[in-house]
């Protein structure tokens, strides 16, 4: 019975997003992206020609964009990854709970039982809070590097680089493949982190969190991530584009431009990039065409191919037979 509700909530998982604060899409960070989006919009494109929520609505909803080909395929594959998912490939994935629980027997063994000390205070909770978010962005950006460094996962990843056009679903579009991988170091490097402390204070230390999120990743939401997968240009101050990835430059990273290939990687802090070479700030507005390079994104024209046309991809990587072996 109790796999039957699970199985029953998953399906259900794709119309839960929008309320469950954990979701890219929660509403809370739809209307945050809105609020922001309308500032972009009176700075820069509202005309007194036109009616200011119509002008607005026409700016910020453009047809050519949501009813895009390649957006519908966005929406039926977020329905059903979303449902599949959970389902079929999360219980592949290491969880950090598994692994903190791992660290701390491992530095028990090493140093024997930690000595008891005082109720940890709000700093503690701060620095585990800061820990936590960094060893999950980088944990991101290391599996994400390699989805661009790797040529057997790059067939992986060019599922969510074969987007034509950015939505806040496109955040969805990734291949279970590169889900596992992400999800797997992030659940390591965290775990990792959440032992050490959990192994000095045991349960008396937690994160801080709104709404049971971890309260920076909660803000970077708030702050305008759904504009990061979206045809609104919002970019950040050079200095401030060094330390945060603004939303400009996450579309530079889905250009098909070849100067742009490779850059920009990271999710939420940009010296990663920084300090892996990857880093692109750019000096103005960019005309960007979404997609692969060479059109090769047409191939991912439905939900089917987004799933196993990388699996196809990937063979070709391995000659089969003696004939292709010798060339």
């Amino acid at each position: 019975m109790d796999r039957l509700q699970y199985i029953l909530s998953q399906v259900l998982s794709p119309l839960m997003s929008p309320i469950l604060p954990g979701e890219r899409i929660y509403w809370l960070y739809i209307g945050s992206a809105l609020i922001i989006a309308f500032a972009v919009y009176l700075a820069t494109y509202a005309s007194r020609r036109v009616g200011l929520i119509k002008g607005f609505i026409t700016y910020c909803f453009p047809k050519n964009v949501f009813a895009h080909k390649s957006a519908i395929v966005d929406y039926k594959y977020f329905l059903i990854n979303k449902m599949t998912f959970a389902i079929l490939f999360a219980p592949l994935i290491i969880g950090s709970s598994a692994v903190s629980g791992w660290s701390i027997d491992v530095l028990g063994f090493i140093w024997g039982p930690a000595e008891p000390g005082g109720p940890p205070g709000v700093l503690t909770s701060a620095v585990l809070t800061i820990c936590a978010i960094l060893a999950m962005d980088g944990a991101i950006f290391i599996a994400h590097y390699l989805q661009h460094t790797v040529p057997v996962l790059w067939e992986f990843h060019k599922v969510h680089h074969s987007a034509e056009v950015l939505t806040p679903i496109t955040a969805y579009r990734i291949h279970p493949v590169g889900q596992i991988l992400t999800g797997i170091i992030a659940g390591v490097l965290v775990g990792v982190v959440q032992g050490a402390f959990g192994y000095f204070y045991g349960d008396r230390v937690g994160l801080i969190t709104l709404m049971q999120v971890n309260i920076v990743l909660f803000v970077f939401y708030v702050g305008g991530y759904n504009l990061r997968h979206s045809h609104i240009w919002l970019s950040y101050p050079r200095w401030l584009s060094h330390i945060l990835i603004s939303p400009a430059q996450h579309q530079i990273h889905h250009s098909a431009d070849p100067k742009h290939f490779n850059k920009n990687i990271a999710f939420i802090f940009a010296f990663w990039d920084y300090f892996a070479g990857t880093l692109y700030v750019p000096s103005t507005r960019e005309d960007l065409t979404y997609g692969l390079y060479n059109d090769e994104h047409k191939a991912f024209d439905g939900v089917f191919n987004l799933y196993f046309l990388p699996f196809k991809n990937v063979a070709a990587h391995f000659p089969t037979t003696r004939k292709q072996r010798a060339k």
